[in-house]
């Protein structure tokens, strides 16, 4: 691992210290021969290049992979994590909800919002999660997603999971994971398996993923219409239309009623109209 960049400093010392947790709950992450925090280097074990999409591609039976992630993330909600980490609700990711109104709803509108419209919104998801007791928390990897899981199947039970890019995990609500798992922009998980999973949890976690699948989504919308605006990277916008269905999904939710109320009054339906409005294809 090369982060001699002076910004990637810390995630080397983050990488080192996560990963080693992980190790020692029975976990798999890359092993350290050899450190350089100083200069940004690390020697690391090799996991191969089979990423759980890779797997699934090569015809490994795809439900079998989804529920050995899950277990993954079973096995980590019953661990005490000791490691000081960022909280879910100062990060970025829970900020970035708001990016479905900064740029989404301009980019379907044509026009600039009105002072206050990003207020507004905020308050609705407020009132939402208040409506809940809080969410079970605990240690969340931030960025749970098939490229970021290595299929090692040499190893055995939960080890044959080989876990990436942890470094910059939260300590936030245990059913986020779930949310990168199951409603990933980029793949359409099957209906059965995504039941069978959800139907592992209990009641007050399903509902929080719903909160937080559909604010994930809505981060993830305005995201990428924001990198293809400001940095040319169009090629996200091919998962902007599996992110509107998610979200018109998501809503029928009656535990959010009132985001959907404030979308009506706003007039954004994200259909498939709608979308390719956004996309500048009507």
């Amino acid at each position: 691992m090369d982060a001699s960049a002076v910004e990637d400093k810390q995630q080397i010392h983050d990488f080192i210290r996560i990963g080693q947790w992980l190790n020692d709950i029975g976990l798999k992450a890359p092993e350290i021969y050899e450190a350089d925090e100083a200069q940004g280097f690390l020697l690391l074990e090799d996991f191969g290049d089979v990423s759980f999409r890779k797997a699934i591609e090569k015809g490994q039976d795809v439900g079998a992979l989804y529920q050995l992630a899950d277990d993954v993330l079973e096995h980590l909600k019953v661990q005490d994590c000791p490691l000081s980490l960022p909280d879910y609700y100062s990060s970025a990711i829970h900020e970035k909800r708001r990016f479905v109104v900064d740029y989404y709803i301009p980019a379907v509108r044509g026009e600039e919002n009105p002072q206050g419209l990003v207020e507004d919104y905020l308050s609705v998801w407020d009132g939402i999660e208040k409506s809940l007791p809080p969410c079970p928390t605990g240690f969340v990897h931030a960025d749970y997603h098939l490229e970021n899981m290595m299929w090692l199947p040499g190893e055995e039970g939960v080890k044959r999971l080989g876990l990436l890019d942890f470094q910059e995990a939260l300590s936030g609500p245990v059913a986020y994971d779930l949310v990168n798992l199951l409603e990933d922009a980029r793949v359409a998980v099957p209906d059965d398996i995504k039941n069978e999973i959800l139907g592992r949890q209990d009641a007050l976690v399903r509902s929080w993923y719903r909160i937080l699948g559909t604010q994930f989504h809505c981060r993830v919308i305005g995201l990428f219409i924001k990198l293809a605006q400001e940095d040319g990277k169009t090629q996200y916008l091919q998962h902007v239309p599996r992110l509107g269905a998610y979200i018109k999904k998501g809503l029928e939710d009656p535990l959010l009623a009132p985001m959907k109320r404030w979308f009506k009054d706003q007039k954004i339906s994200f259909d498939a109209d709608e979308v390719a409005r956004a996309l500048g294809q009507e």
